[in-house]
Parts: structure tokens; C-alpha cells; sequence
């Protein structure tokens, strides 16, 4: 059984691999414009506020990120001070946010 109807999902800090969070981004990209978000951001929202800074995020998060960053273009502000990436978030998300 399948449900069709699950559009938002918030699958932060859950101790995926890089490749393994790339997974998840090509199946939600497989469902055309049906997923709207893995890290849990709500429609219309402008700014990720306060839920991303000091998460304790990780790499593979960092991709979970980007693919909403590349479906809501209604997000003008993204606040990650205090995360303890294993590296520079920035060139991940450019880099994910390119390959969209």
C-alpha cells in the first residue's frame, strides 16, 4: 500500500550517509514537484529562523538542505552559525544546489 499524499518530511539528524541523504534527493526528485520538503520547511516560509542554527547537522543534512533550498524558492535566509560541520557547508550546498 502506497501513500500518495505525503508531501513533507523532515528527516534532519538522522545519521545518514552523504550518498545514502543523495538517495533520498533522487527519489524526491523522482516524485516530479510531489515532495516539497526533507528537512521540514513549511510552504511560503521565507527564513529558516532559529531550527537550523546549533542542530548539530551534519554532512549528509547539509544535502537534505540543499534540495529544499533548490524546491522553495521562497526561502531568502538560511541561519546555520553554531553547526560542527565535518566541512564547509556552503560548497556542499552550492555544489547539490548546481547539480538541480
Amino acid at each position: 500500500r502506497v501513500n500518495a499524499t505525503v508531501t513533507r518530511l523532515n528527516l534532519l539528524r538522522n545519521k545518514f550517509t552523504v550518498d545514502g541523504a543523495q538517495l533520498l534527493v533522487e527519489a524526491a526528485q523522482a516524485k516530479g514537484d510531489q515532495i516539497k520538503t526533507l528537512i521540514g520547511i513549511a510552504e511560503g516560509q521565507t527564513s529558516t529562523g532559529s531550527m537550523l542554527a546549533s542542530a548539530y547537522l551534519g554532512d549528509a543534512d547539509v544535502v537534505l538542505i540543499a534540495f529544499d533550498l533548490s524546491v522553495n524558492a521562497t526561502v531568502t535566509s538560511l541561519d546555520l552559525s553554531g553547526d560542527p560541520f565535518d566541512s564547509d557547508p556552503t560548497h556542499k550546498i552550492g555544489a547539490v544546489g548546481a547539480e538541480a
